[in-house]
Formats: structure tokens, sequence, C-alpha cells
């Protein structure tokens, strides 16, 4: 793989800086208490299977020799943020935190009709990348299958104003993950980057021989952890590159896997949800009867869901919970708050169930094709794009429709960032929205 790199004395500052900062989105617990909920399955050395087959045992990580530091660049200071726009709701990573809760308790959300505040549009024909929202700036990537390039863009929440921007050789289709200072992304080509947040220049880049769309990546205890659907999971260091490890699974993986208390879980499209140790170790597998489309963690509970249309709760050990059958074909990572779990489904259908044993509580049929795109929940309401072109706001208690705004295209992979009274999203229409009332 070819590599880019900055300067040894700037890359011992940036080690001595970025140490001492604390990671967005590590840990387990973020802003709650853990404690195990739903029904736990016995904890033992060895999974107990779920109800398709067990755990089955795969070969040791790859190892890549650590190399000597190499040379990188002193962070620099974040985008000056307009007045308000950094007491915004921070979103700094694909569905808000390294566990995906899709969730912000403490976001101020739109819930009376909305209308278009601002919008953007760059010059490819597509927007499918979820935004990410840290320190007062918006980050997001473009490009789609039509597009034989992308752009990332750093943008003003509060006006759309563009602070800075790169080009891309082929299409930006994922979230991206803001740390310590940096912001980190791949396009659909096998091309990774680490920029500046604070001007976009670059801090170190990889392009991989083989072509690898990459997930949105994880970033954690001075690690990037991310999926591609070249069948592997990978670790580099996050602040020259370097890759530590990557492990094989047998099937694509289109979902960013979850990193939490020192493990990753990475949903497959070989339908398995794998769980390795962050030194890429794997502890064990876990098989259902279709693609495992994305996953979830909170209070020591993983979220899977499915294109069998299971929707489980999975043990820390890998033993099943709980699993609910929904729809046709789960296609997204679910939404997680305090008592529920939101997700989409094929059927044109968006479903509450009970976190603690799966009993589904209401389902929203007012979308006229699929809702594969993960919802986000903010202020008691739910945001979900759908692949009809709508964007529903859809409360949380009852399922019914505050409002819907029409776009002119599909949102089939992109979810809302919901903070400073607005809605944040992309459509296939190459429009990135900032709906509020």
């Amino acid at each position: 793989m070819r590599r880019n790199r900055a300067s040894r004395r700037q890359f011992l500052a940036t080690v001595l800086g970025v140490s001492t900062a604390t990671l967005a989105g590590c840990g387990s617990n973020d802003d709650e208490t853990a404690t195990p909920g739903g029904s736990a399955g016995t904890a033992t050395a060895e999974p107990t299977a779920g109800p398709t087959s067990g755990a089955t045992e795969t070969a040791g990580p790859t190892d890549t020799p650590t190399p000597e530091p190499t040379e990188t660049a002193e962070p620099t200071d974040a985008p000056t943020a307009t007045p308000g726009a950094s007491s915004f709701a921070s979103w700094p990573t694909f569905m808000r935190n390294n566990e995906h809760w899709g969730h912000h308790p403490d976001a101020r959300a739109p819930h009376g009709s909305v209308s278009v505040d601002w919008s953007r549009q760059f010059d490819q024909s597509q927007l499918n990348a979820t935004a990410v929202l840290a320190d007062g700036t918006l980050y997001v990537g473009a490009g789609g299958a039509g597009d034989s390039d992308g752009s990332f863009h750093a943008l003003d929440p509060v006006t759309g104003e563009t602070k800075w921007s790169i080009d891309t050789p082929a299409p930006v289709t994922s979230a991206a993950a803001v740390d310590g200072g940096f912001v980190f992304f791949g396009t659909s080509n096998g091309s990774l980057y680490a920029l500046q947040a604070g001007d976009g220049s670059e801090l170190w880049s990889e392009q991989f021989k083989t072509t690898e769309a990459f997930t949105a990546p994880v970033v954690a205890d001075g690690s990037l952890y991310i999926g591609s659907n070249g069948s592997r999971v990978y670790e580099f260091d996050m602040l020259n590159g370097e890759q530590q490890w990557n492990q094989a699974t047998f099937g694509a993986i289109t979902a960013s896997p979850v990193v939490t208390d020192g493990m990753l879980y990475a949903p497959s499209g070989d339908s398995d949800l794998y769980a390795y140790t962050t030194s890429g170790s794997l502890e064990w597998q876990l098989s259902f009867d279709g693609s495992v489309n994305g996953v979830s963690y909170r209070q020591r509970r993983l979220y899977a869901t499915t294109e069998s249309n299971d929707l489980a709760q999975v043990n820390t050990n890998g033993s099943v919970d709980w699993r609910t059958g929904l729809g046709d074909g789960i296609a997204s990572t679910p939404a997680v708050t305090e008592d529920r779990v939101v997700v989409g489904a094929r059927n044109n259908t968006l479903y509450a169930v009970n976190r603690t044993n799966g009993t589904e509580l209401w389902r929203f049929t007012g979308a006229s094709d699929g809702v594969t795109a993960p919802p986000a929940v903010a202020d008691g309401t739910v945001y979900v794009g759908s692949r009809d072109g709508n964007v529903y706001a859809v409360d949380l208690e009852t399922g019914d429709e505050e409002w819907s705004f029409e776009t002119d295209n599909d949102i089939e992979e992109a979810a809302p960032v919901v903070a400073g009274g607005r809605v944040y999203i992309g459509s296939q229409d190459g429009t990135f929205y900032a709906l509020s009332e």
C-alpha cells in the first residue's frame, strides 16, 4: 500500500498533545451507568450458540511489525465555530458514539413542520454518507455509485458555508470520525485519510492495492478501527496510519463495527457477528440465517440486525438473549435508547421494540418504500430517511408521524444528525439538507 506521512518533531508533539485528550465516544457508558439489560445468557468461556449455529474458530490475527514512528504533523486548531454552533449537541462519529447508540438525549430537535434552512450541492451526483458534527463543524463526504470521484467537506452548521474541502479519487460513502483534532474517513476505492480538523491538511493517507469500500471508522485509545467490503477488519495507529493487525471474515463488512470495553464487534455478510479483542484475537462468532447488516451496543448488550428479518439482543459472551422477527430484511444499524430499539426494514416500515425483551411497541407504516437507512433519536423523536425520498419525524413513544419532508431522490444509507434545532441529512438527489422549523 502507498503511504503519505509528515515530520518527526511534529509527530512527537502530536503524540504528547493527543495522549492527554479525551477520545470521543470511548468507553462503554458515555453518559449513563452501564448495567445489564434484559435476561442475561449464561456467562461461560465459550459462547452459547444462537438458535441457528454456535461459535466457530477462525485463524488468529495477521500481525504486521510495528515500525519506528514516522513523522506526522502537529494538529491544527479546530475550525472557528459560528457563535452558537459550538454549543450544538456533538455527533463526532457514526451514530453518535463508538457504541452506535444513534441517540442523543441532549440534542435540540425540530418537532413542527420543517423547511430547508440551507442546502448544499457538490460536484458529485449523490450523497450517501452520514454526516458527523464536532466542535461546531459539520463534516460530510460526497459521491455515490454514479460518480467517478468524491469530495469531503467541513461546513458551518448554522449557515452551510464551506470552511474547507478536499477532492478524493473515489466517492466518500461512509461517515467520518473526529477525534483529537483530526478527522478520519475512507473512500470506496481503498483509500484512507487522516486530516487536520482545522484546515483539512493531510496528517497521513493510505492507498490499498485492492479496491475496498470502507465503513465508517471508530477511534479508540489511539487506534483507528474500520471494516471493509473486502471482508476484513483493520486496526491502524491513528497518528501515523501504520497497520497493527487485520482479520478476515467470509463476507463483506458494510456497517461500522462497535468498539467498547476492549472489544470490537463486526457484522458480516457471511451471516456471522464477530467478536475480537482490540488486539485482534477472535473471542467468538455467532451465526444467523442471513447477512448481519448492523450492530449497536448499550449497557453490555449488543443489538444485531439481519437480512433474514431478525433483530437480536446478544450478550457479550456470544449468546442470544432474545430474537424478534421484523418485516422483510433489516438493512441498517439500529438506534438504541434507554428502553427502546428502533430500526427500519425493507417492507417500508419503521419499528420500535422493548429493549429488555424484544416485544414490539409500535410500527410506523407511512413510508412508501424501504426504510434502509439508520434512524437517529433526539428529544423524544425518531428521525429517519427512506428510499421513497422522504425524511420522517416519528414520535418515539407512540409511533405517530410528526412531519415529513420530501427530497428529490432516495435516502438509502444516510442517517440524520440532529442538533441546534435542525436535522442534517444527505440524499441521492445530490443535496445535503439542513431542515428546521
